[in-house]
């Protein structure tokens, strides 16, 4: 009984943990974008107006699209582990594993794109400061 419980809360905690993040790079990558946000008002990072609202087009772009590739993961995720679960052959899932991994890589695409316009916006010394 113990094992069981035990087996479960494991697979509910690995099943939360991937459907949070889309891409293909997990952890090793910065949440700029993110860390940005804990910095936005602070007198010495000093932002200017402009660098703000170029900050918020980049984050409100990368938040739009991830998320809706998210949703797209997830379900297609489902899909195949019901299938799988199912006793579906796996190279009748294999259409759907290269569609999943397509767009992991464009989500990851997405948070590399969010890296570097946001690297290109931020100076060298409120660069220093984040990294």
């Amino acid at each position: 009984m113990k094992k069981t419980l035990l087996s479960l809360l494991a697979l509910t905690l690995l099943s939360t943990t991937v459907l949070a993040k889309p891409f293909l790079i997990q952890g090793k990558l910065p949440h700029l974008s993110g860390t940005v946000k804990m910095f936005w008002d602070d007198k010495d990072f000093a932002l200017t107006d402009e660098q703000k609202t170029k900050l918020i087009e980049v984050r409100k772009y990368t938040m739009k699209n991830a998320k809706a590739l998210g949703k797209q993961i997830n379900e297609l995720e489902a899909e195949i582990v019901q299938e799988s679960n199912n006793g579906a052959e796996p190279k009748l899932l294999k259409a759907k594993v290269s569609k999943l991994a397509s767009l992991r890589a464009r989500a990851t695409m997405i948070h590399l794109n969010c890296i570097y316009n946001t690297r290109k916006i931020l100076t060298e010394d409120q660069l220093y400061i984040l990294e």
